[in-house]
C-alpha cells in the first residue's frame, strides 16, 4: 500500500464503516437465518477463487447453484457451466466431492462448534481444494469467522508494508499461515481496528469497491 499509513488506515475504517458493517451483518443472516443449503453456495464460491477472479467466481457459483446439474451433474458438465474460471476441471472435481459430502443440508451440522480454528482444520482436512486461505474466506463469509485472516497475496503485501512480516513466502506451510494470522491479529489489536474490518480496508485501497 504506496503512501499508506496508520492514519490513513483509521480514515478508511471511518469512511467504511458503514459499508463494512453492511457486509459483515449480511454474513452473520446467512448463518443465523439462511437456508441451510446456502452455505453451499459459499462454499462453491470459495472453492473457485483461488487464482481466479472473485466476481466471476461468484457468478459462476450462482449459475452453478441454479442450473439444476449442482447434484446430478458430471464433473465434465460442471467443468462447462464454471468455464472461464481458472483450472475448471480441478474445482469441478473439488465441488463435485464436497456436493458429495455434504448433500444440500448436513454442512452446517458439520460446521457446528465454539472453536472456529478447529472448525477451519476439520474443513481443511475434509474438503479437497480448501486450504486455510480458503476455509478462512468461507469462514467468514457465513459470520462464523470473522476473526480469521484471508491470507492472499495482496493481503501479505499488505502485511509486508506494514511490517507485520518481514517477507511474502513463497508457501504458506499450516503452522506459518497461523503464525502471520496470529501477527496480524495482534497488529489489529493494537491499531483498534478489527481484523474483519481491515481485509476489506486492504482491498478497497487496490480494488476501490467492497465485494466478498
Amino acid at each position: 500500500m504506496e503512501n499508506c499509513d496508520i492514519q490513513t488506515l483509521h480514515q478508511l475504517c471511518y469512511q467504511l464503516e458503514f459499508h463494512i458493517q453492511l457486509r459483515i451483518n449480511s454474513f452473520r443472516l446467512l448463518w443465523q437465518q439462511t437456508p441451510p443449503h446456502y452455505l453451499l453456495l459459499e462454499l462453491l464460491f470459495c472453492l473457485l477463487t483461488p487464482q481466479s477472479n472473485a466476481n466471476v467466481c461468484w457468478e459462476k457459483a450462482l449459475e452453478l447453484f441454479n442450473s439444476g446439474k449442482l447434484y446430478n451433474g458430471t464433473i465434465e458438465e460442471i467443468s462447462t457451466i464454471i468455464h472461464p474460471v481458472r483450472f475448471k476441471n480441478n474445482k469441478a472435481k473439488y465441488i463435485k466431492k464436497a456436493v458429495n459430502l455434504f448433500g444440500d443440508s448436513s454442512l452446517k451440522k458439520f460446521l457446528q462448534g465454539s472453536d472456529i480454528y478447529a472448525i477451519r482444520d476439520k474443513l481443511v482436512a475434509s474438503v479437497d481444494g480448501l486450504g486455510y486461505k480458503e476455509s478462512s474466506h468461507f469462514l467468514r463469509n457465513i459470520g462464523i469467522g470473522l476473526e480469521l485472516a484471508i491470507l492472499d497475496r495482496h493481503i501479505l503485501r499488505c502485511l509486508k508494508d506494514f511490517h507485520v512480516i518481514d517477507t511474502i513466502p513463497e508457501t504458506l506451510t499450516p503452522q506459518r499461515y497461523k503464525d502471520i494470522e496470529h501477527a496480524m491479529q495482534d497488529f489489529c489489536k493494537s491499531i483498534e481496528i478489527p481484523i474483519s474490518h481491515l481485509d476489506f480496508i486492504f482491498w478497497y485501497s487496490k480494488k476501490k469497491s467492497l465485494f466478498k
